[in-house]
């Protein structure tokens, strides 16, 4: 009979995570990240299953997806440890992954948005813009800039500027004398 305080974990390919353990703390840290509505429990058994939602409810407590894989490789079941199989299978250490760069695969930035009138004008504003670091993007077809929203000021003094001297007649040439 292996000790109370034992922990041996057995995650499958269908994401079924079994657990021989006595131990109600065990129980409530592998609950952190696994589905507890699919917790099913014998006497020195439990079982869970890993989800998209409760893998997401582990991350928003602070948990993070290296420390979830961190702690079912070290709590893997002795058997799991002699190297035929890996601790952990790599699909479910992989959507783990997966699930933690969703919190980070869409980055949100307040920006300006700006209609250039020719080529010549969205070439020296994409130009300045780059120079200056507030670019955000820029639509060569459409001749459409983007820029952070704590530049626009002195963005849209710099396309006054391009503008009053093109009209003035410097055009492309005078580009260049604008500056920063």
């Amino acid at each position: 009979m292996p000790p109370r305080d034992s922990l041996a974990i057995i995650v499958q390919t269908n994401f079924q995570l079994c657990a021989y353990t006595c131990s109600e703390l065990h129980v409530k840290m592998i609950g952190l990240f696994c589905d507890v509505n699919t917790l099913r429990r014998l006497t020195n058994v439990v079982f869970y299953k890993i989800t998209r939602d409760s893998v997401k409810g582990a991350f928003r407590l602070g948990i993070s997806a290296s420390q979830i894989t961190r702690f079912l490789r070290m709590h893997a079941h002795p058997r799991l440890r002699t190297g035929k199989y890996p601790p952990l299978p790599f699909n479910v250490e992989d959507q783990i992954v997966l699930w933690d760069r969703e919190r980070s695969r869409v980055m949100l930035e307040e920006v300006v948005r700006y209609q250039c009138q020719t080529r010549d004008e969205y070439e020296a504003a994409v130009q300045w813009a780059e120079d200056m670091g507030c670019l955000s993007w820029a639509g060569q077809v459409k001749q459409v800039i983007m820029v952070r929203h704590g530049s626009s000021d002195s963005f849209a003094s710099f396309i006054r500027r391009w503008r009053g001297q093109a009209a003035a007649g410097g055009g492309r040439k005078r580009k260049a004398a604008v500056g920063h």
